[in-house]
């Protein structure tokens, strides 16, 4: 991760390090050193700079968030939290703009169907994946008695993300947004 993040610092580092060899092996021939320690040095860093693509590449597609791998479509929760019933679309709609996933009214209306058969207590959940450039899975279940609904939500925000989801999820569990 340090190489992946700093390929210049990999280039100068490793430059030194060829260039200080060769000094050696080329008995003191300078220039000759100093080109060689270059190019193996600009070498490393172009394969620090592929891995940094290849990192980028694994969080976007949610199967690393930069610091713990997961298996492909299994992540850890990002957050559960019990939110009012009414505050489930406008969740999924701010998710769906996370993920850059268009969610309509077609879409709603399914997780919306799909509601009445789960609950919290008999651990019965509807599960709904939004997938775009990020993919997040939303996991929903009734509170009996209640028009109130339990979610869990999976998907890989890095950074600041999950804070921001957390503070969705607290602005939706404690006010009633429309």
């Amino acid at each position: 991760m340090f190489a992946a993040r700093r390929p210049l610092v990999v280039w100068l580092v490793a430059g030194i390090v060829w260039w200080g060899l060769f000094i050696i092996l080329l008995e003191g021939d300078v220039l000759p050193a100093l080109g060689i320690g270059v190019l193996l040095g600009g070498l490393l860093a172009m394969f620090a700079r592929i891995e940094r693509g290849r990192q980028r590449r694994l969080v976007r597609l949610g199967v690393w968030d930069g610091v713990h791998a997961h298996s492909v479509g299994e992540t850890r929760a990002m957050d559960k939290r019990r939110i009012h019933g009414e505050n489930l679309r406008p969740l999924c709609e701010v998710l769906a703009h996370f993920a850059e996933h268009d969610f309509g009214d077609s879409e709603w209306e399914v997780v919306d169907a799909a509601l009445p058969g789960t609950d919290i207590e008999r651990d019965t959940w509807y599960s709904h994946r939004l997938a775009g450039r990020r993919t997040f899975t939303v996991r929903i279940a009734a509170v009996p008695d209640s028009r109130d609904v339990y979610v869990e939500i999976y998907g890989v925000l890095g950074g600041r993300g999950k804070f921001l989801i957390a503070g969705v999820l607290h602005v939706l569990g404690k006010y009633r947004v429309s």
